[in-house]
């Protein structure tokens, strides 16, 4: 269980550390609920905190709290012994002007919590009216162990818009940018693609024709078989015997 509260613990320190700046010594202002609740509970504000944080915690109240303790009675005389062993924060109010405990931590910690300081209260309408100031790290008492509160909305609105910010180039930085794209030479468009056209044949790769001439020889670059040259040869010779047979009948006198 101490493990988890650790690991809770450092988590939200980290969160409050990489977007408020709040890192150590932490700064614990602490009202008289928180004393009389510690009491109660038999914690050891002083020896238990800085564990719990895993780092240097420095306690501090102000006058008002003090003052407004040792008003409430003798029940009270505890939780007043406590808080006046912490160190006391100027808060502007004197003795003549001083104010509730709940307002006296408001004006401390002003509109942004500037000085990074954690509040430790029980005070329910305290707490629920510092969970809208942005970068207020609240602590308070539950079954005697104390526990640090989960950032408020207000907080996480606000670590989003530093993360944008730090994202987001600076003017003289989009000036430049600007100054970049305005010098740049146009990109031309896409180029068409041409739509491609049938080819004829490869002439080097188409076969020749054969040709042959009239009278069955062959023409020049052609190719004959060994059977048609025989049958070519048979055709030459019946023609020469056909002629020869119409010559002689010429030469024969008629009787």
């Amino acid at each position: 269980m101490k493990v988890k509260r650790y690991k809770h613990a450092r988590r939200i320190l980290s969160f409050y550390k990489n977007n408020f700046g709040i890192h150590e010594p932490y700064q614990v202002l602490v009202d008289g609920t928180f004393c009389q609740a510690a009491l109660v509970g038999k914690i050891q504000i002083k020896e238990q905190l800085p564990k719990y944080f895993a780092g240097e915690v420095q306690l501090v109240t102000t006058r008002c709290v003090i003052q407004e303790l040792s008003t409430l009675g003798r029940e009270l005389v505890g939780a007043t012994y406590i808080a006046k062993r912490f160190k006391e924060r100027r808060c502007g109010h004197t003795t003549k002007k001083i104010k509730p405990a709940a307002e006296c931590i408001l004006t401390l910690v002003g509109e942004a919590n500037d000085h990074g300081y954690f509040v430790a209260s029980q005070d329910p309408e305290l707490r629920s009216k510092l969970k809208k100031i942005s970068g207020v790290p609240l602590l308070h008492i539950v079954r005697n162990t104390m526990v640090l509160e989960e950032p408020s909305s207000a907080s996480q609105r606000k670590s989003e818009e530093l993360s944008m910010a730090r994202v987001k180039p600076t003017e003289y930085e989009q000036s430049v940018i600007d100054t970049l794209n305005a010098g740049a030479p146009q990109q031309p468009g896409p180029k068409k693609r041409r739509r491609k056209r049938a080819k004829g044949p490869n002439p080097l790769s188409v076969k020749k024709s054969r040709k042959f001439s009239l009278l069955g020889g062959r023409s020049a670059g052609g190719v004959v078989s060994k059977s048609k040259k025989r049958r070519l040869r048979l055709q030459r010779t019946k023609a020469m015997q056909v002629l020869a047979q119409v010559i002689q009948s010429t030469d024969t006198p008629e009787r």
